[in-house]
């Protein structure tokens, strides 16, 4: 019996001997899946939250190598080797907004201008996007991971369709931007810009002058108006709002007796079918392919509610812009040709004195073309600062809204406007769901709708105030000091609403800067951060950035008590 219970001891000692040595063992498996636990992105977006990152990164660097970047006598900045102006570049190029510290149109070279093409195209029609393209193109199988990937980039809610969706938008977009690119060449080499503005600047001396708009002209030069047009072209559809004419935008081709509006028609045509989105693209073809052989196909609702506040916002908007100028025609920069002086601390117009009214057709034409530019594209015709404070708020209301999802615009997209007012509307006649024609929407929507609502809201306002915090000094012109008579930094007090257009027109991916490229370079470096953060926000958009940071939920089987709580 003794022997028995020995042997039967034994093989216990040795087992928890054993079981000791198994657990202090390494175990590959269970670290990857510990890592996997802590790993704090989403299989799914949070792969393109990476790749977004490391294309800015890397564009980043090659915008700031010598050769690439040029220093040159312009703006009396070296650009060479500044990483930061490098990254702030790569985001508004890959994020299609067109706010620059730099001018593309002087301090890069060809190959600097090369890579902002590519970046704008890469983060216009979508880097997994491109990568579906490919493997169509060779003819090689399309991965179920890739295609769920590239829904989430540029796709919809329905996974059979994705890649037909994706291809429709690609060719769609190409052939717009190829057709424009072709009548563009004409445009620009057979029309002149204007090498000064009508607006007069006062010198010291007192001697009005027209100031100088440093345009690099394609007139009569074909190779560069190849260039211009293919540029431009890639630009206007992916709603970048980089240009290579001047340091004021498309202001060349909007001076008196060098109006080129077929050009500016070609343009807003441009921006408008680029900001719609690849799932209305899909849904016209489906469409046209119906009705051929008489077979009728119902718009998505996704197509019905983008048409609906894309063609109101584009009604609405000049109108409320027009109806804001109007009210003080006598003293618009808009309806009136004007004199100012340079600010030396900030180079602002200072001092602005109203001379003569502009023609009622430009004036139309202004409003038309940079309040429907305002939506997404970032192209102007006249300085943003041109309008007044009233003005610049609606154009800030527009860029926050932005354009379709799934499209190459940003801002919280007119979908997410759409549920909101229609949610809204709900409420006020005492109904429990939320729909539209004659859909009802999920309630889970409407509710990510408002938290991606709230939540932009949020994040642009704490943005506007540390940048009035970090970068007051150079926000608005200085002022004199009465006693020692030297001009002194003011804290930019009157600058509230530029930093909402600026901020707004960051998060839209729109491009219009209110302040200098002398502001913008004397920023702090958190007033840049911030810019780029809004940036890269407005590309990946609000619902992509948090589901990169948000995995699956472990379901419970109950929940809390309700309780009721008054509100409003």
């Amino acid at each position: 019996m003794t022997s028995e219970r020995n042997r039967s001891d034994k093989p216990n000692w040795f087992k928890m001997t054993k079981d000791k040595h198994q657990k202090n063992k390494f175990d590959p498996q269970k670290a990857f899946l510990k890592l996997k636990t802590w790993w704090p992105l989403s299989k799914v977006s949070g792969r393109i939250f990476l790749i977004y990152l490391f294309i800015v990164l890397f564009g980043g660097f090659l915008l700031c190598i010598p050769g690439v970047v040029v220093n040159n006598d312009l703006n009396g900045y070296d650009f060479r080797w500044d990483y930061l102006t490098g990254i702030f570049t790569a985001s508004s190029a890959f994020s299609d907004t067109g706010i620059n510290i730099i001018d593309p149109s002087h301090d890069y070279t060809f190959w600097g201008q090369l890579i902002l093409l590519i970046l704008i195209e890469m983060g216009g029609i979508g880097v997994l996007t491109l990568k579906i393209i490919l493997f169509i193109a060779i003819n090689k199988k399309i991965s179920l991971n890739d295609t769920v990937v590239a829904q989430s980039e540029r796709g919809n809610d329905v996974k059979s369709s994705t890649i037909e969706l994706i291809k429709d938008g690609f060719i769609f977009l190409t052939f717009v931007q190829l057709t424009a690119a072709g009548v563009l060449f004409f445009l620009f080499f057979f029309s002149e810009p204007a090498n000064e503005s009508l607006n007069q600047i006062i010198g010291a001396n007192g001697v009005h002058s027209n100031p100088n708009l440093n345009v690099v002209s394609p007139y009569h030069n074909f190779m560069k108006s190849i260039w211009f047009a293919i540029f431009h072209s890639t630009s206007a559809i992916n709603n970048a709002g980089y240009d290579l004419l001047s340091t004021n935008s498309l202001q060349p081709y909007n001076i008196e007796g060098h109006q080129a509006y077929a050009i500016q028609i070609v343009f807003l045509l441009e921006w408008v079918i680029g900001g719609l989105g690849y799932p209305t693209f899909h849904d016209i073809k489906r469409k046209l392919k119906a009705r051929r052989v008489g077979q009728k196909v119902r718009f998505s609702l996704f197509t019905k509610l983008n048409f609906w506040v894309y063609s109101t916002l584009f009604v609405v908007g000049p109108l409320l812009v027009f109806a804001s100028e109007y009210s003080n025609q006598a003293n618009s920069l808009i309806f009136n040709y004007y004199t100012y002086q340079t600010d030396p601390l900030t180079q602002m117009p200072i001092n602005v004195i109203v001379t003569q009214a502009k023609p009622g057709y430009a004036v139309a034409m202004d409003i038309i073309f940079n309040t429907t530019a305002c939506r997404n594209a970032g192209f102007s015709t006249v300085p943003i600062n041109d309008f007044n404070a009233s003005s610049k708020t609606i154009l800030s209301s527009l860029m926050f809204i932005g354009s379709a999802p799934s499209s190459t615009a940003g801002g919280i997209r007119t979908t997410t406007f759409a549920i909101i007012v229609l949610s809204t509307w709900a409420v006020i006649r005492n109904k429990t769901y939320t729909s539209a024609f004659k859909k009802v929407i999920p309630a889970e929507t409407v509710r990510r709708s408002f938290s991606v609502f709230f939540i932009s809201v949020l994040i642009l306002t704490i943005v506007i105030i540390l940048i009035y915090f970090d970068s007051n000094a150079y926000l608005t012109p200085g002022v004199e000091n009465g006693v020692a008579g030297e001009l002194v930094q003011n804290q930019g007090d009157a600058s509230i609403i530029q930093i909402l257009t600026l901020i707004t027109s960051a998060y839209g991916t729109v491009g219009m800067n209110p302040f200098t490229q002398h502001q913008m370079y004397n920023f702090g470096v958190l007033t840049k951060l911030l810019i780029i953060l809004c940036m890269f926000l407005g590309q990946l958009g609000i619902s992509n950035t948090l589901l990169a940071f948000i995995k699956p939920s472990r379901k419970t089987n109950f929940k809390y008590l309700e309780e009721d709580v008054t509100i409003g």
